[in-house]
């Protein structure tokens, strides 16, 4: 017997993305080893080591031999840091792309089974393309590209405060989200490569789940339909500002860096009880948008702007949504979490 419509939304963005955010945080401790801990540590030891030399971090530095040693110390343990990084993090994630690949399948095999009621054979699981393997390789370009701008600013020709050694070591540390950041992007494309194979498997269409507090670019997508062999309209977005009429079309998620978005397997024959699953990954969007929930990597004014929209474009609300969007919109801000 198929699941409810909320039963498959769950499945999808809770069981199923924990399940990726797992594997992602695991390439990513593998990756970074404790780095976080190193910074921490470094920008203690030179802290300190600072305010022994010139009295404190507002004071300004002498040249000569106490600047050059402080200096050439972060310097060695910015490049121990960010040179085990550069020799990890690659095979790290190289080591992932089969496992992600299988998880994106065998997800794809439980939603059908929730989604239509009947079993299906899981497919094969694809191989690694070469394309996931050039970006698990370059993840070791972003690590050293921070190493050597950091390197660049910690020399004592460009440090005379403290705020400009801090500098350099925030660049160096730039590399840790980006490590991060990267881990994500290909995992989730891998996963959604293995999801690709069931659903062109399995069924005629696609249709796109973000997660429920995704962004307004991403919250545009989710609950729309395309047939298999169909690209996703580009461009989309509640905030008419981020809107790219004329961008082109796109195959599907991950949409940006951060993006745990899926296209799962759709066909209209699947019945599953209460509302249609489409309509209610719609519905929930139009939620998200209308209660604000956003991350806070998203601006308040971008949130307030895509309610404003929503009030504009949809005319069938919910009344407590209608109600708190229209409220937020005249107070250009929206009620805090309880």
């Amino acid at each position: 017997m198929p699941y409810s419509s909320e039963r498959l939304i769950d499945l999808v963005q809770g069981e199923h993305t924990s399940a990726v955010i797992d594997l992602e945080n695991h390439t990513t401790v593998r990756a970074l080893a404790g780095s976080d801990r190193g910074f921490e540590d470094l920008i203690r030891a030179t802290l300190a080591a600072w305010t022994r030399a010139f009295g404190g971090p507002n004071h300004e530095a002498l040249s000569g031999d106490l600047l050059r040693r402080i200096l050439n110390a972060a310097q060695a343990t910015v490049r121990r840091l960010l040179d085990g990084i550069a020799d990890r993090a690659p095979g790290a994630l190289a080591d992932r792309l089969g496992p992600a690949l299988a998880l994106g399948v065998t997800q794809g095999v439980e939603f059908v089974r929730a989604a239509s009621g009947r079993r299906r054979r899981e497919p094969h699981v694809p191989t690694v393309s070469r394309v996931l393997r050039d970006e698990a390789r370059r993840i070791r370009d972003l690590v050293v590209e921070r190493r050597d701008r950091a390197l660049f600013l910690l020399h004592p020709d460009r440090v005379t405060r403290w705020s400009h050694l801090l500098a350099g070591l925030g660049a160096a540390r730039s590399a840790l989200p980006a490590v991060r950041a990267h881990v994500a992007w290909v995992i989730n494309t891998a996963v959604h490569q293995g999801l690709d194979e069931v659903v062109r498997a399995t069924a005629p269409l696609r249709v796109w789940v973000s997660e429920a507090d995704a962004c307004t670019a991403c919250l545009a997508y989710t609950g729309r339909v395309v047939k298999v062999d169909e690209p996703f309209p580009g461009g989309l977005s509640w905030d008419p500002r981020q809107r790219r009429t004329n961008a082109p079309a796109i195959e599907g998620p991950p949409k940006h860096p951060s993006c745990r978005c899926r296209v799962v397997p759709w066909d209209n024959a699947w019945r599953a009880d209460g509302v249609p699953f489409p309509e209610a990954l719609r519905r929930e969007a139009e939620r998200s948008i209308g209660y604000g929930a956003a991350r806070p990597s998203e601006s308040r004014a971008v949130r307030i702007r895509a309610a404003r929209e929503l009030l504009r474009t949809v005319d069938d609300l919910l009344p407590a949504v209608e109600a708190t969007a229209r409220t937020a919109v005249r107070n250009g801000r929206f009620p805090a979490a309880a």
